[in-house]
């Protein structure tokens, strides 16, 4: 039987012990010696837990298993838990193997899932492998939580100010504790603060004066509005920790109601008073219309009304446009504009002030999109042509090189024939052997040349039904467009699904809309459309 390897571990610390990885190969080797199986592959990963399939390994195999033309019968691992310690991927995935004809083997729990005893057996084995799982995750959070509470550190990094040390217990137990960092950076945390609460100096003007400076960041670069405002809100300064903020489990992290953080007060030296802090947290409210609250986990962000953000750039820094307004207190929010993110986080010294009407600028794009749009949509075919003749032409220099190289594959081939056949009648000359010999090599130099070439060339492959769900969405985005009361955030959606970035130039005021159709990561077609910008 043709057997493949599947071998697991999901930290260092275990890749030292006896269930790294050579010694689940060595002990599954032998076993597969031992049965008279013959490996045919390995499917090897390191750093990866089981608690869910998202391993690029294990889908490479599960993948494998499923085409028709696979070349093993079984997958063999270590024991079950190397495959999956979740019970629900444990079925799903066994279940689908079985419909291949794929069986999962165990080197060390033998079990036969033919009988009734064997799928019991190892029913049993998979469960106590997910309780395993699933008690140590809980143990670890319940000892992670009393550490926490009592003012230790659970890892990360600390915070600009602070510095890492790690404090003996007894013979063979740390502890990690933050204490106070560099003096130039306990100055610095003051300054910042006091600049925020006495000197009425907002987020970006602070992260100005200290590049000006020439202050550096705890990397070395430069400092940034954002910086300055996660600064302003974090509660480490007036010596509290504070852990189980988020969420980690599920994808994506969430943030917890703060009835469920731990804080611990006077965990570590404070750099700040807690009435300064106070104080900033209530001039962030002021100023920025609520967004000073340190937490606040359910509100929901209102959608931006800029639907350009994300693709549209400065065209001298290359940074992402932001949408700002000349003047939040004036009725409607004042005039808005497109500025530049770098300008807006680094100052001057970064990047030049820029600032594009948010209203002109969409009014612009919007026509221009939706002429070139409807021009590839509605016609017949005509965005189908426009795909393959972009593939054509993406191409066009390997194709000229593809088809020289026929040419001369050909021609070679037929003089060697020719010749061949000369020597088999009498008519050969006595060199004809030593040049026959020399264009057989061209001839496989050439044929090699061929075939790398051939293979660096895509096929031509247009998903099935991709032209309808382009003009549906086409259909949906002109429509948006046209209604005095637009949708926003789902014109920004559509828009990122065709159109991959937008950048005025500044010195001749002409805007640039680059279209981009993709399936997946491979580029369909592209195209930029380009048109004047006036006030």
């Amino acid at each position: 039987m043709k057997v493949v390897i599947y071998a697991r571990v999901s930290s260092d610390h275990q890749a030292e012990k006896e269930l790294s990885i050579p010694a689940q190969l060595k002990a599954i080797h032998k076993f597969c010696q031992e049965k008279g199986w013959l490996v045919v592959g390995e499917y090897l990963e390191k750093g990866k837990s089981a608690k869910s399939d998202d391993r690029p390994e294990f889908q490479k195999m599960i993948a494998m298993a499923k085409r028709p033309n696979r070349h093993f019968d079984a997958i063999v691992v270590h024991k079950f838990d190397r495959f999956s310690r979740k019970r629900e991927d444990h079925i799903i995935y066994k279940a689908l193997l079985q419909k291949q004809g794929v069986k999962v083997i165990s080197a060390t729990e033998q079990t036969d899932p033919e009988t009734p005893h064997g799928m019991l057996l190892e029913g049993m084995l998979e469960v106590i492998s997910e309780f395993y799982n699933v008690n140590l995750a809980a143990e670890v959070k319940k000892g992670m939580s009393q550490n926490a509470k009592q003012g230790y550190s659970n890892g990360g990094n600390a915070p600009y100010g602070y510095r890492t040390e790690h404090i003996a217990l007894s013979s063979n137990k740390t502890k990690t504790v933050w204490v106070l960092g560099p003096r130039e950076e306990v100055d610095t945390i003051k300054w910042i603060f006091n600049q925020y609460a006495q000197e009425g100096f907002g987020y970006k003007a602070i992260a100005t004066l200290l590049n000006q400076k020439g202050v550096p960041t705890l990397k070395g670069g430069k400092w940034s509005a954002s910086t300055i405002r996660a600064i302003i809100f974090n509660e480490s300064y007036i010596g509290r920790r504070i852990w189980n903020k988020q969420d980690y489990q599920t994808k994506g992290k969430k943030w917890k109601d703060r009835s469920e953080w731990i804080i611990t007060e006077n965990a570590h030296p404070s750099i700040i008073t807690k009435d300064l802090f106070d104080k900033c947290q209530e001039l962030a409210k002021k100023r920025h219309n609520g967004g000073g609250q340190v937490h606040n986990p359910f509100q929901l962000k209102p959608h931006s009304p800029f639907w350009l953000r994300g693709i549209m750039y400065c065209d001298r820094c290359g940074s992402k446009m932001v949408g700002n307004s000349n003047s939040s207190r004036q009725k409607g929010g004042g005039q808005r504009y497109y500025t530049c993110g770098g300008y807006q986080r680094h100052g001057k010294d970064y990047c030049t002030y820029v600032g594009w009407r948010k209203e002109r600028v969409e009014e612009i794009v919007s026509a221009k999109l939706r002429n070139a749009l409807l021009r590839l949509s509605l016609a017949d075919n005509h965005l189908e042509e426009e795909i393959r003749r972009y593939h054509v032409d993406q191409n066009k220099n390997v194709f000229m090189q593809i088809s020289s190289l026929e040419t001369e594959i050909n021609f070679l081939q037929k003089r060697i024939e020719t010749m061949e056949q000369d020597i088999r009648t009498g008519k050969g000359k006595p060199y004809y052997a030593d040049m026959i010999f020399e264009m057989q090599q061209e001839l496989t130099d050439k044929q090699n040349e061929y075939s790398a070439l051939s293979g660096s060339v895509q096929s031509f492959i247009l998903p099935e039904q991709y032209i309808d769900s382009v003009k549906y969405d086409v259909q949906t985005l002109v429509a948006l467009l046209d209604n005095e009361t637009s949708n926003p955030e789902t014109i920004h959606q559509l828009v990122a699904k065709y159109v991959s970035r937008v950048f005025i130039q500044r010195e001749t005021k002409v805007i640039h809309i680059i279209m981009q159709f993709k399936s997946g990561d491979t580029i369909l077609y592209e195209n930029t459309v380009v048109a004047e910008y006036t006030a």
